[in-house]
């Protein structure tokens, strides 16, 4: 198991430590870069002022992203499902 290490994120002005492999503090960092260029576009898209409703946008757009991703899989795991037992009674 790879050691974690200290890392220091900012986002909207506001530093968090974490702790990361090598591999988790890439896309830590690819997260953050993600947050920090939404909440820029957010902000001058819809004029908000207020960094926690842009957060709540963000937040909101992910969460959503995540669910049709999940439910994708889901559909695409129960054809490959059905497509198996197709074969299997070949």
């Amino acid at each position: 198991m790879e050691d974690k290490i200290k890392i220091n994120v900012s986002v909207a002005g506001r530093n968090y430590p974490m702790k990361a492999n090598a591999v988790e503090e890439e896309y830590i960092r690819k997260g953050v870069d993600f947050i920090e260029k939404r909440m820029s576009i957010i902000q001058e898209k819809y004029d908000i002022k207020d960094i926690q409703d842009i957060q709540a946008l963000i937040l909101i757009e992910l969460a959503t992203e995540l669910s049709y991703i999940q439910n994708k899989q889901e559909n695409d795991s129960q054809l490959i499902e059905n497509k198996i037992d197709q074969l299997l009674q070949l």
